[in-house]
């Protein structure tokens, strides 16, 4: 019996493996077989129809033909863009599936060539920069892989100085040697990125040497020198310097100053080293100035500067912007004997301008009546006519002084001579005879009269000092020798000298003193001092008995009165011992009988008879004392009489009987006694104010 199984799809297809790992080579091309997988089914037929599929993992890369089983790529593989890929195949009969795991790895071939990572390379390097330091690196890569991404870098031949050493496994830059930005401030090398597979790419490096502060600024020139006139306006231009710094950039930016010299601050410098005026110049002030200018790089913080120096010599030039100043002083003295074309003085005078600007010339101002003149050249002032102190005594010069500058400036001063003092002049009495009365009384100490004289001459020259040189043998009168007042220096007695005549001097106080004289005549005034005194007394006379002729005179009394005028006349009258009233008495001093005498009653008769005078204290006035002759007024001192105890009783009678009789006579209406305070008591006796001096005498008269 043949049996015939027909088949069932119970096998499921199956690949060899389940997993299959595979290399394939990058670039290739799109439609390229890869491989063809293959699954085998058990059953047949139909069943065993196997359909082929790519479940995931294709990234649009891979298709596979679903009944040849042909993997095939479906575009250019690139190892760069993806290097490994895992499908996911699965076989389908069509009721049972198997799935197969496929690993791809895309193999690299040298299709890159190496690729910095810039296009331009631009290093800056200091020029400082130690050799052996490590400066720039560039960097290229390759997206190949194993020894087709291996770069080496390579210098082009570019460096032949050898300047820089490039690595070549790493590209990285190393300073051989010394840089200098002034020698040379930029390198180019080409650089050479090369791969194992051959492939390479070049590329431009640049090297920037940078700038550092490694210049000082350089003057022009080590000095400058020039000249300016003193009135050069503010904001001129004196010099322009001329600096330069190797250095670039903010290093050789500059900035100047004056770092001494300019104590006032008269120039600047700008940023341009151009030298200017700041400041008013005065050359008077300052003439010369040496500068030392200063300029200094400006680096960047915290970098050093340098610092360059210049001296520069100005030399101010002069205009004529300074009158000339009067250095004399504005006082002199000149003796007035001085002879004529003495130097009186000299004046001076300075012009702080120089050159022509300061030559100076004198003249005097209007010259005072031909007195002086001055030297043009030397400013001698010399007398050229007399002086006369007295006359005058200063002069007021005005001094001009004029420089030669163009135009020419002037100043003036007054200077005052002040003409000195010699002893050329006397003193002069105002009077050459002075005339004076006193009276003889008068008290020591008192003034009488003063002189005076005049001396033309001033100061000690002027200076009178007055003496009595004659006439004053008994130094009656003293003189004050400043005031000229002549005082009586010792009691007067007209009675001994009626009369003085005193030769005065005036003298100056030069050096060799200079005299005048003057005759002062004192007249003394009599004074009623004088107590009149009987030539003879007492008197004796003889008179016979029972005479017949009456009245008869017979006795002349006479009494002396040295005093003068009315005080010398003298008044005669009985004082007592006439109780008969037998005698008469004339004022003229005649004793006469009156009656017939008896001498058997009286023998012998005693008289007092006066001579008297009036003294009047209290400007008392005697009016016709003499009976129709002129009347006189006697003003006299009052004189003081002290009595002792003993004498008291008689005085205070005979002033009694005085008083009595002078009141109770005659005589009474002729004149007025007025008596002061009577009597004033001092210790144990009594002051007296009497107001008559008197004398008396007794007369006996036998008969």
């Amino acid at each position: 019996v043949e049996i015939t199984l027909q088949d069932i799809n119970d096998n499921p297809p199956v690949f060899p493996t389940d997993m299959l790992d595979l290399t394939v080579e990058e670039n290739i091309g799109d439609g390229s077989k890869i491989m063809q997988l293959t699954a085998m089914d058990a059953d047949e037929g139909a069943n065993a129809l196997v359909t082929y599929t790519i479940i995931s993992g294709a990234d649009d890369s891979f298709r596979i033909d679903p009944e040849s089983g042909d993997l095939i790529a479906t575009r250019r593989l690139d190892r760069e863009r993806r290097s490994k890929y895992s499908l996911l195949v699965r076989a389908d009969d069509g009721l049972q599936s198997s799935d197969m795991r496929i690993n791809i790895t895309v193999s690299d071939v040298n299709d890159h060539t190496p690729k910095f990572s810039r296009p331009v390379y631009s290093f800056d390097i200091p020029e400082d920069t130690i050799p052996g330091s490590l400066v720039a690196a560039v960097l290229a890569t390759d997206d190949d892989s194993g020894v087709n991404g291996e770069i080496t870098y390579i210098v082009n031949e570019d460096d032949e100085d050898g300047i820089f050493f490039l690595n070549p496994i790493t590209g990285v830059f190393n300073l051989t040697r010394v840089l200098d930005y002034e020698v040379q401030q930029y390198y180019i090398l080409t650089v050479r990125a090369e791969d194992g597979g051959g492939q390479f790419t070049t590329i431009r490096v640049y090297f920037n040497i940078l700038d550092v502060n490694d210049n000082p600024p350089i003057f022009s020139l080590n000095s400058y020198s020039t000249s300016l006139m003193e009135n050069l306006p503010v904001g001129s231009t004196v010099l322009v310097f001329n600096v330069t710094d190797a250095d670039d950039g903010i290093n050789s930016q500059l900035a100047y100053s004056i770092a001494s010299g300019d104590s006032l601050g008269q120039f600047t410098v700008d940023k341009n080293g151009v030298l200017k005026v700041l400041k008013a110049l005065d050359r008077e002030s300052q003439s010369f100035y040496n500068l030392v200018v200063q300029v200094h790089d400006l680096p960047q913080i915290p970098a050093s500067r340098f610092t360059s120096t210049a001296q520069v010599s100005i030399i101010l030039l002069d205009i004529n912007d300074n009158p000339p100043t009067f250095l004399s002083p504005k006082l002199t003295y000149i003796p007035e004997n001085t002879p004529i074309d003495t130097v009186v003085f000299k004046a001076q005078a300075s012009d702080p301008d120089s050159g022509p600007n300061s030559y100076i010339e004198y003249t005097l101002l209007n010259p005072l009546g031909n007195k002086f003149s001055i030297g043009t050249i030397d400013g001698e002032v010399r007398l050229t006519g007399d002086l006369d102190r007295e006359e005058v005594s200063n002069y007021t010069l005005t001094v001009v002084a004029t420089d030669k500058g163009q135009p020419s400036l002037s100043s003036s001063t007054e200077v005052i001579v002040m003409v000195l003092d010699i002893n050329d002049n006397n003193p002069i009495f105002a009077q050459a005879l002075y005339k004076v009365e006193v009276n003889e009384n008068t008290l020591t100490g008192t003034d009488i009269i003063q002189v005076f004289a005049a001396d033309g001459d001033e100061g000690t020259n002027g200076q009178v000092r007055y003496g009595i040189v004659n006439g004053n043998t008994n130094q009656e009168f003293r003189i004050d020798s400043v005031t000229g007042a002549i005082t009586v220096a010792k009691p007067l007695d007209r009675e001994k000298t009626p009369t003085y005549h005193l030769t005065v001097q005036a003298a100056d106080r030069g050096s060799t003193p200079r005299t005048d004289t003057s005759t002062v005549s004192i007249v003394l005034l009599d004074i009623n001092d004088f107590v009149p005194v009987f030539e003879l007394s007492p008197y004796s006379v003889n008179v016979p008995e029972n005479l017949q002729t009456l009245p008869r005179t017979i006795l002349q009394v006479v009494a002396r009165d040295d005093d003068q005028g009315s005080n010398s006349k003298l008044s005669y009258v009985l004082f007592g011992g006439n109780e008969d009233n037998a005698f008469t008495l004339s004022a003229s001093g005649e004793l006469g009988v009156t009656q017939s005498l008896d001498r058997e009653t009286k023998e012998q008769t005693k008289s007092w008879f006066q001579g008297a005078k009036l003294q009047v204290p209290d400007a008392i006035s005697l009016e016709n004392w003499d009976r129709g002759k002129p009347g006189l007024r006697i003003i006299s001192r009052r004189i003081n009489i002290i009595l002792g105890p003993e004498d008291m009783l008689m005085e205070l009678n005979n002033f009694a009987l005085l008083r009595h009789y002078l009141y109770n006579s005659s005589l009474s209406d002729l004149f007025e006694l007025n008596i002061g305070p009577s009597i004033l008591i001092l210790l144990m006796g009594f002051m007296f104010n009497w107001d008559l001096l008197f004398l008396s005498s007794t007369l006996s008269v036998k008969l």
